[in-house]
């Protein structure tokens, strides 16, 4: 087995021990933040990895043991052990037919049993870990609007299963006033329910498109929906805020976070549809080298929520790299601030990861073969 290791010390002061609720508005945990870099590869055996297109979407499985994600052309279900570093397996996934998951870009979420709830191009069910389909959810609900109702693509676009209250959750773009609302629908009763989440408007606000002699160029804001701790979190790049559905009270609410460093919004304003490269290209600077907010998760370890943020800055030219700064910032289960901090020393963002025993795995390429940085914090 392949195994490359590098290690990367930052000598800034160490600092141990958990911050409490209490103690988070005079104290920030990540103050003397450390951290170490190690360089894994996976074995893959007597097989290959595909990477053309990079990891693309996956998922973990529910003690974050392994690592599932899809390969293209052919479409396989890529199953890895985080553990031992090594392929476990690969599965052939139908994109036509009974079973047929599409051929466009295929996003998943792993359940609680092994099973797959696929929301592809075409279809959207319950699939086992063979490419079988168990069960369509590709539903209807009573009452929807006809525009929703005629378009299932659109109505479920991005949704969410929850495998444990058998529910879904989709953010359908509305024609209505441009009003942005979550869904939340019982896929064997057809019942649905309707939650305003008017602050998601930011999704749009800092969205950029640009159409010159039939090429479009566009730029947006990471937004994400997602289940996690036993609820439902909604986040967008412009606004450290989140929206959160308890599953188990269905309290919804909107958590304005508050950090003092760092600002909490983008206040400015972009011309969504403009005419002119120049007046697109300083928007788009101006929302990639604001703080972009990714999503916080769950940190078993530490009972905390953890959470990176970035800003980017382009190069001069297309063709020219672009350069990071990274930020982390830490909360307690309410999501009061215990910790934030720009991570000094790390110049690239973090691309396709995930976080596994308080460790950050985020994806590289190393010669085609399949790896990962991982980044272990001290705080």
């Amino acid at each position: 087995m392949k195994n490359v290791f590098y290690l990367l010390l930052i000598p800034l002061l160490y600092s141990c021990g958990k911050a409490s609720s209490e103690k988070a508005q005079s104290r920030n945990i990540l103050e003397n933040l450390t951290y170490m870099v190690d360089t894994v590869l996976v074995d893959s055996g007597e097989d290959i990895f595909i990477l053309s297109s990079g990891l693309g979407t996956k998922a973990l499985n529910q003690d974050k043991s392994k690592l599932l994600f899809f390969e293209n052309s052919p479409l396989n279900l890529v199953e890895v052990d985080l553990n031992k570093l090594k392929l476990v397996s690969k599965t052939p996934f139908q994109e036509e037919g009974p079973n047929g998951v599409g051929s466009n870009y295929v996003r998943f979420q792993s359940g609680p049993n092994g099973d797959l709830f696929i929301n592809g191009y075409t279809t959207q069910g319950i699939f086992n870990g063979s490419g079988e389909l168990l069960k369509s959810l590709n539903v209807v609900p009573e009452g929807i609007e006809p525009d929703l109702a005629n378009n299932v693509q659109q109505l479920y676009d991005k949704a969410v299963f929850d495998f444990e209250n058998n529910r879904i959750y989709s953010q359908p773009p509305s024609q209505e006033n441009r009003k942005h609302l979550l869904f939340i629908i019982d896929p064997i009763t057809k019942q649905h329910q309707i939650e305003p989440i008017p602050e998601m408007k930011a999704v749009m606000e800092f969205t950029g498109t640009l159409v010159v002699d039939g090429m479009i160029d566009f730029f947006w804001v990471d937004n994400q929906m997602y289940i996690e701790n036993q609820q439902l979190l909604l986040t967008v790049g412009a606004m450290s805020a989140v929206y959160r559905l308890d599953l188990m009270t269905k309290r919804m609410e909107f958590i304005d976070i508050q950090h003092k460093n760092f600002p909490n919004r983008m206040t400015f304003s972009v011309n969504n549809s403009p005419v002119e490269q120049a007046e697109f290209n300083e928007d788009r600077k101006k929302v990639f080298e604001h703080l972009n907010y990714l999503e916080p998760r769950w940190d078993e370890s530490r009972e905390m929520f953890l959470r990176l943020g970035k800003k980017t800055f382009l190069g001069e030219r297309r063709e020219d790299p672009s350069t990071y700064e990274v930020f982390l910032f830490a909360y307690d289960q309410d999501f009061n601030v215990l910790g934030e901090t720009k991570i000094e020393g790390l110049k690239q963002a973090p691309g396709s990861y995930f976080w596994k025993d308080g460790k950050l795995w985020s994806y590289v390429n190393v010669e085609d073969e399949l790896g990962f940085a991982v980044i272990d914090f001290k705080f």
